[in-house]
């Protein structure tokens, strides 16, 4: 005679929970994919703050899961949890779907209604993360159906990295590739696809209702184990001598021996599981700063056209799962046993070692992208002489110990020197070319410049009613990096385009973000946006620029009066 567990017939109920979750990982995944350049280039809060409102979004959505079940398993019961707090998670997508289409009120109210669709979505996914899984292990018998419960659990993993692939690279295809509300942007559309992704999900569960075996809520397990836990600690405490093994033992008067021997289990797994945290806490880092370090890079593939977005580095996570899960049995297993690692502490030991190669390789590539910072030693001092004219210049100092240094039109040379002071006066003497004759009086100049130790200061060759001059720029350069990668540019300008106001940067983008020239006209860094940019004069191109991340620029413009302004980066 055939064994039971070969007559039951694996439940059909299943499929709608499998079928959900999909759709529910789906919605979650893409959210986060996008969410932290949503709060940078939309809701304009810094790299710092948008990493903040990220992980805190993280922290909640796992930390609900507790509540979720409590809920579920003494108060709801596991269908009721899912079905009420789907509700209120399609509810948050719905709020931040709105929050992005919100152009016409204030920022502040924008963020305002932003973080409380990002609440009610971390209530949602966390409350229901527990009770998804265990529901559907509800609808088996066991130990009859305990083959088809291993099935079931394999595809509900499976399930949810093939939602988590999809969204994690459609989102940002769907946010950056459509433009939408005068943006070159399309966060609204990203966002009420992923809506409805959820919507889908509450519905597929709702089909499958009358099939699901809904059992009633009864056991207060996480109360238990807690009561437990405090209340041993408590007697622990209070007894100055037990005759007990372990301090746990001291709850078996009130606790029964079941109760107390699980608590004991589940304490010596957060053991194992102790340094687990901080592996999450970095894994996370994906989503935020590792997202917003590719915002940095160049993500274009010429040989295709298409262009690799910075958040679809995210992509990567479900990719490889899948591959894995598919070859843990035959390739990799195999593989690490023939380095002796067979056990599944020394795989947890090994996949926390690639975590850190991981964290290094990205701290390689982020000094790679940024680079070293101007440094002066405190014993030296730097300056740097900007030509102004569409000629060359010459120096001619011999107490530099430099001769005949060229400075090309609109170019710049810098000079090392050391001061036997603070500050040092030295002596300097520049010889303008022929060519000069029609912007200057003379070809000569002899003056005096100041060299400050462990300091860079910047010096603009310009004219004053064709008295050729060499005028000092601001105090000291500032050539420190923005921690945020966006680039340093300084404008230089003769004094009669400084207030120019037809003078213009304009990005090539479809967002036509501008700077003036004028807001320039302290000759102060200021941190721009990166990308390409033209510059325009009265509606007519100057020059097309483009400005690399973490690069610090000085951009010399002269307004010759034939053939109007010409610049040099």
């Amino acid at each position: 005679m055939e064994p039971t567990k070969n007559k039951l017939k694996s439940p059909k109920s299943v499929w709608f929970i499998v079928c959900q979750e999909l759709c529910e990982r789906f919605n979650y995944y893409g959210l986060r994919t996008i969410l932290v350049l949503y709060l940078t280039s939309i809701l304009n809060y810094s790299n710092d703050e948008s990493t903040m409102i990220y992980h805190g979004f993280i922290f909640l959505s796992y930390f609900m899961p507790l509540f979720g079940a409590i809920l579920g398993d003494s108060y709801w019961g596991k269908f009721k949890t899912i079905m009420r707090l789907s509700i209120v998670y399609a509810l948050g997508n719905i709020i931040l779907t709105g929050a992005s289409m919100a152009n016409d009120f204030t920022l502040d109210n924008q963020r305002f209604i932003a973080i409380v669709g990002l609440i009610c979505i971390a209530l949602g996914t966390g409350g229901i993360k527990p009770c998804a899984c265990t529901f559907g292990g509800d609808q088996f018998q066991l130990p009859e159906q305990q083959d088809q419960l291993t099935k079931f659990f394999n595809r509900f993993i499976t399930a949810i990295y093939i939602g988590s692939l999809i969204s994690t690279f459609l989102a940002p295809e769907l946010r950056k590739s459509v433009q939408c509300f005068g943006r070159d942007t399309c966060f609204p559309l990203a966002f009420g696809v992923l809506s409805l992704l959820m919507i889908t999900a509450i519905v597929i569960f709702i089909l499958g209702r009358n099939l699901y075996v809904k059992r009633k809520p009864e056991n207060h397990v996480i109360f238990k184990t807690f009561g437990c836990i405090f209340y041993a600690a408590h007697k622990k405490i209070i007894l100055s001598t037990s005759n007990n093994d372990h301090w746990l033992d001291n709850a078996e008067n009130k606790y029964s021996k079941i109760e107390v021997s699980d608590t004991k289990a589940a304490l010596e797994v957060l053991y194992t599981f102790i340094a687990y945290p901080l592996f999450w806490a970095l894994y996370e880092q994906q989503g935020s700063r590792w997202t917003l370090q590719a915002t940095l890079m160049n993500g274009k593939i010429e040989s295709v056209g298409w262009e690799i977005k910075p958040d679809q580095i995210q992509t990567i996570h479900p990719l490889l799962a899948l591959l894995l899960i598919l070859s843990f049995d035959h390739i990799l297993y195999p593989f690490l046993a023939k380095f002796g690692i067979r056990r599944p502490l020394q795989k947890i030991i090994f996949s926390n070692f690639m975590a850190v190669l991981a964290f290094i390789l990205a701290a390689v590539l982020h000094y790679k992208i940024f680079g070293d910072s101007t440094v002066i030693p405190t014993t030296k001092g730097q300056f740097v002489v900007y030509n102004g004219f569409n000629c060359n210049a010459r120096i001619l100092s011999s107490s530099l110990w430099v001769d005949n240094i060229d400075i090309d039109p609109l170019g710049s040379t810098k000079f090392k020197y050391t001061p036997k002071s603070d500050e040092d006066i030295v002596n300097i003497k520049l010889k303008l070319n022929k060519s000069c004759n029609s912007y200057v009086n003379y070809g000569n100049l002899n003056t005096n410049i100041t060299v400050s130790r462990g300091e860079s200061i910047s010096y603009f060759l310009t004219s004053s009613k064709k008295e050729v001059k060499l005028r000092r720029i601001n105090h000291y350069d500032d050539f420190i990096k923005p921690k945020n990668g966006y680039p340093s540019l300084r404008i230089i300008t003769d004094d009669d385009i400084k207030k120019d106001e037809s003078i213009v940067l304009v990005t090539t983008g479809k967002n036509h973000l501008s700077y003036n020239i004028s807001s320039f006209a302290n000759e102060n860094f200021k941190q721009v946006a990166f990308g390409n940019y033209s510059l325009v004069h009265r509606g007519g191109l100057v020059s097309n620029i483009y400005l690399m991340p973490a690069t610090i620029y000085t951009l010399v413009i002269r307004n010759d009066h034939d053939h109007g302004p010409s610049k040099h980066l």
